[in-house]
C-alpha cells in the first residue's frame, strides 16, 4: 500500500500531470460543445440515446492524454535518475512496474469521471430531453475502461523505451501519423493496430455509417477492446521482463 501511495504522490504532485489533465478536459469540453451546438456539422441535437452516447464518447477521444501520462510516470524517473532510489526502496522491479500500471489505470478512470462531469454540464445546457438508453450505458463504461487501458499501455511503453523524449515523440508520431497512413493505404490491416482497435469502442453508429462504403469497417467494439487488451498484455509482460534483466 505504501508503494501505491508513493506512486500516486509522484503522479499527482507534478505540474505536468495537472496541465495535461486540464488541457484534456478543455478538449473534451470543446468536442462535446461542438457536437451538441454545431448543428450544421452533426445535425440538430435532440437528446436521443445515440446522440448522448456520441457526446460521452468525446471523453474516449482523449485517450492520448492517458497515454502521455502513463509514459511520463515511468520516463520521468529515468530522466531525473530517481528510478535507482525507487528500486532501492522497493527491490521488486515487477512490483514497481505493476504499481505504476495500477496507478495509471486509476488516473484513466478519474479522468473519465472528470470528463463526464464536463460532458454532463454540456448536455444539461443543451436543454434537450435526454434519452439515457442502452447505447449511453455502454458509453459510460467504455470511457473509463478505454482510458485505464491506455494509461497501462503508456506505462509499459515508457518502461520499454525509458527515454522521455523518444517515448513521447515516437508515440505521438505513431498515433497521429503512422497508423493514419496505414489506415489510408492498408485499411484492412490498419483497423487491427492498437489505437484503431481501441478507438473502435468509441465510434457511434452514425459516425460509422457516415464513413462510406469505400472505407474499411472498424472492428466491433468488443472485438476492438479484446485486441487492445492483447496489445496491453504483450507490452506489459515485455516491460516487466526487460525491467528485471536490464541495468537501470
Amino acid at each position: 500500500m505504501s508503494l501505491v501511495v508513493a506512486e500516486t504522490r509522484k503522479l499527482t504532485t507534478v505540474w505536468t500531470t495537472t496541465i495535461i489533465t486540464l488541457v484534456g478536459l478543455l478538449l473534451v469540453l470543446f468536442g462535446a460543445a461542438f457536437f451538441v451546438f454545431e448543428t450544421e456539422f452533426s445535425g440538430e441535437f435532440l437528446g436521443t440515446d445515440p446522440q448522448v452516447a456520441a457526446t460521452i464518447d468525446q471523453i474516449g477521444g482523449m485517450s492520448v492524454i492517458a497515454l502521455i501520462v502513463g509514459l511520463l510516470s515511468v520516463t520521468t524517473e529515468f530522466r531525473h535518475e530517481t528510478i535507482g532510489r525507487t528500486l532501492q526502496l522497493t527491490p521488486s522491479r515487477t512490483r514497481v512496474v505493476a504499481t505504476k500500471m495500477l496507478v495509471g489505470a486509476v488516473y484513466g478512470v478519474v479522468f473519465s469521471v472528470l470528463g463526464l462531469v464536463v460532458v454532463g454540464g454540456i448536455l444539461l445546457l443543451s436543454g434537450a430531453e435526454l434519452d439515457l438508453g442502452e447505447t449511453t450505458v455502454r458509453a459510460l463504461w467504455q470511457g473509463p475502461v478505454g482510458l485505464a487501458l491506455m494509461a497501462v499501455f503508456g506505462v509499459a511503453v515508457g518502461a520499454l523505451l525509458r527515454s522521455q523524449v523518444v517515448a513521447v515523440a515516437l508515440m505521438l508520431i505513431y498515433v497521429f501519423l503512422i497508423e493514419s497512413l496505414v489506415m489510408q493505404f492498408l485499411p484492412e490491416v490498419g483497423r487491427w493496430l492498437p489505437f484503431q482497435a481501441l478507438n473502435a469502442m468509441f465510434l457511434s453508429e452514425e459516425l460509422t455509417a457516415g464513413m462510406g462504403v469505400d472505407a474499411a469497417a472498424p472492428l466491433e467494439p468488443m472485438v476492438g477492446l479484446a485486441v487492445f487488451v492483447a496489445y496491453c498484455l504483450v507490452a506489459a509482460i515485455a516491460a516487466i521482463v526487460l525491467m528485471r534483466v536490464r541495468d537501470v
